[in-house]
């Protein structure tokens, strides 16, 4: 990706039978999936931790016993997202039950959320909440995960997850997609060592809402009610992608509907939505979710994956789930699908020549770079999506040259939109500058 490129990202899934379908196969659709047995972090002290564990007078240090275990001078300067880290005092410190690890909150305001490892001596930062505050530190039974929630000033409440194994946030895009429509989330409890249990709620005020079941090793987070009716339908030798299982709202109706991302016996990128029927569940699927002419393929002979979740992205007013989809190429080809006739249908891009499904193309290909972006041009609180593509020039001297085509989204289409020309490409301009 060329400097500057990643930034303009930044700016901004057949009724499914039993038969056949074990129960293995069943227990995989709900992302129950078998445990890694690798070795874990067991530094613990014998016995746990020995000595009192306390903040200095000063705020400044952690104490086991009489021995300084850290300072807040080895707090990193920089969040995940590059956030600044205010200094600050250490405010609740909380260890892991394996006593490898010690989650604190600091800074002045409390909007840092951080793990130290004790085995590797340094200091994580997990989430910064600018101008707002953290709290509820609760880690998993076995320690290595630890969960916990905020939010910045005047934004909603949101959950996080950090990863003290491989020392880094677990994200998921359904919970970045709440966070801007400006739903609240929170961690409630862990169902056990892997799965958390994360209250989402109506809107912004963190009361009431629906339980979530956030799975870490499988990467899914879907509502705890949809579990047993999904794994009933799972589609007899299908795939299930890591992380292909989230719910949310696709119809507009306030109700969460489960979309499942899997691959067929055959190698086709398919996707199921199940959604409540009053008290009964429907479930509908599509297969495939483009045609294989569609991403440059002949047939689906050979296909390594089928779609990944890339981002979930409010378009013509509707929930839209961007899909990182197989291709022909080394190009990321990204697909915008809606909820369509109970199952997913890509969006429609149109302009010269016939419709077509709207997938763009997001990477680097020779001397051409391709881009993906999502901006509100014209400031009327909509997303446009702008296709950027970046070429060398001609010439002795070593130039850039970029080119955009920005579309709005009407419905279940994408239409060219030329009077935005000018505001695409300073965003373009802009987030080159800033790389």
């Amino acid at each position: 990706m060329r400097p500057g490129a990643r930034t303009l990202l930044a700016v901004i899934g057949l009724t499914a039978a039993l038969a056949g379908c074990s129960e293995e196969d069943r227990r995989a659709w709900v992302s129950i999936l078998p445990l890694p047995s690798g070795e874990a972090d067991t530094t613990a002290m014998s016995g746990g931790l020995s000595g009192a564990l306390t903040i200095t007078a000063d705020s400044a240090a952690v104490l086991i016993g009489s021995d300084t275990l850290f300072t807040r001078a080895r707090v990193p300067s920089r969040g995940p997202g590059g956030e600044p880290v205010r200094d600050g005092p250490i405010a609740q410190i909380v260890p892991s039950p394996d006593s490898t690890s010690i989650a604190f909150i600091g800074g002045a305001d409390r909007s840092v959320v951080g793990v130290w490892s004790r085995k590797r001596q340094i200091a994580g930062i997990a989430a910064v909440y600018a101008g707002g505050g953290s709290g509820s530190l609760t880690w998993s039974p076995d320690g290595r995960y630890l969960a916990f929630g905020g939010s910045t000033a005047g934004g909603p409440s949101r959950v996080g997850v950090f990863d003290a194994l491989e020392f880094r946030p677990e994200s998921h895009p359904l919970l970045s997609w709440l966070t801007r429509e400006g739903r609240a989330s929170r961690p409630q409890s862990w169902i056990d060592a892997r799965r958390l249990r994360v209250l989402v709620a109506p809107g912004g005020e963190p009361e009431g809402g629906l339980a979530y079941s956030w799975e870490m090793e499988g990467g899914s987070l879907v509502v705890e009610s949809h579990i047993d009716p999904l794994a009933e339908r799972a589609p007899a030798g299908s795939r299930l992608e890591r992380g292909g299982v989230f719910s949310l709202d696709l119809l507009g109706d306030a109700g969460p509907e489960t979309v499942a991302l899997f691959t067929t016996a055959g190698g086709a990128p398919s996707g199921l939505v199940l959604e409540n029927r009053g008290t009964d569940f429907r479930a509908t699927a599509t297969s495939p979710l483009v045609p294989p002419e569609a991403l440059g393929l002949e047939d689906w002979q050979g296909v390594q994956r089928g779609a990944v979740l890339y981002q979930v992205a409010t378009l013509g007013g509707r929930a839209t789930l961007l899909l990182d989809l197989p291709s022909s190429s080394s190009l990321r080809a990204i697909g915008l699908f809606q909820a369509a006739g109970g199952g997913l249908a890509p969006m429609t891009l149109t302009g010269d020549g016939e419709p077509r499904p709207a997938i763009f193309y997001d990477g680097i290909f020779g001397d051409v770079s391709s881009q993906l972006g999502l901006v509100d041009l014209d400031a009327d609180g909509a997303l446009e999506v702008v296709a950027a593509v970046e070429r060398a020039g001609a010439g002795l001297e070593p130039t850039l040259e970029w080119t955009v085509a920005p579309f709005r989204a009407q419905g279940d289409r994408l239409v060219p939109a030329p009077d935005l020309q000018g505001p695409a490409m300073e965003t373009v301009r802009r987030a080159s500058e800033r790389g």
